[in-house]
């Protein structure tokens, strides 16, 4: 079972890295409008990769290995709910960073995605589809999920939400931490991981309608 973690969890992070540290080097590459659709092209190799080998080579961490019974319904439930206390959250601890902490109300993240869309909107697949069921793969399946399974599962939540928020590289660290504790809060009392992904996009695509 340990091996099998192991390998599991290698094999999620190379995909990952390979794909992050690829999109760079595009960039050397083209310079230009073709870079957006390469960087398109790539996340959707790695995210079908991914989406691939977790239905081909199944690993039941130890959510998975006491799966919850869910009708449909409840699972749609979850996703609304989370959703929304995704957003919540965001508003909230956002208003926390402004007022108390002295951060700025602009996310240069937000505002790049922003503008990367006014002209390339088909870049929206990468928001609301491939990043958050990659990023979903890493920060719950690995650094939560499998992570969990030989330390503290709550210690392994903490983890994985803080380099959640450390990797948006945005200064809102608060925002994101939060948003990641949420997210692992979705996938350990459902066990499934779809769940998180889809409040993830939602919650995505909530972001870029209302500050578009």
């Amino acid at each position: 079972m340990k091996k099998q973690l192991q390998l599991n969890s290698l094999v999620i992070l190379s995909i990952y890295c390979s794909t992050m540290t690829l999109a760079p080097l595009l960039w050397v590459i083209f310079k230009n409008a073709w870079y957006y659709p390469a960087v398109t092209v790539l996340n959707l190799i790695g995210c079908g990769t991914l989406l691939y080998l977790a239905h081909e080579f199944p690993f039941k961490d130890r959510f998975l290995r006491t799966p919850k019974k869910l009708a449909l319904r409840q699972e749609i439930y979850y996703i609304i709910f989370g959703t929304l206390a995704l957003v919540l959250l965001q508003w909230l601890s956002s208003y926390i960073e402004i007022k108390f902490l002295g951060q700025p109300s602009y996310s240069a993240n937000t505002g790049y995605l922003l503008t990367v869309l006014a002209k390339y909107p088909y870049y929206l697949v990468n928001i609301v589809i491939f990043a958050p069921i990659m990023e979903e793969f890493v920060f719950r399946k690995v650094l939560f999920a499998d992570l969990g399974s030989v330390i503290d599962p709550i210690g392994a939540a903490l983890a994985s939400s803080l380099l959640f928020s450390l990797a948006h590289q945005d200064g809102h660290y608060l925002t994101y931490a939060g948003i990641g504790l949420v997210l692992c809060l979705l996938y350990a009392r459902t066990g499934r991981l779809r769940i998180p992904i889809l409040a993830h996009s939602l919650m995505n695509l909530l972001i870029i309608l209302s500050a578009w």
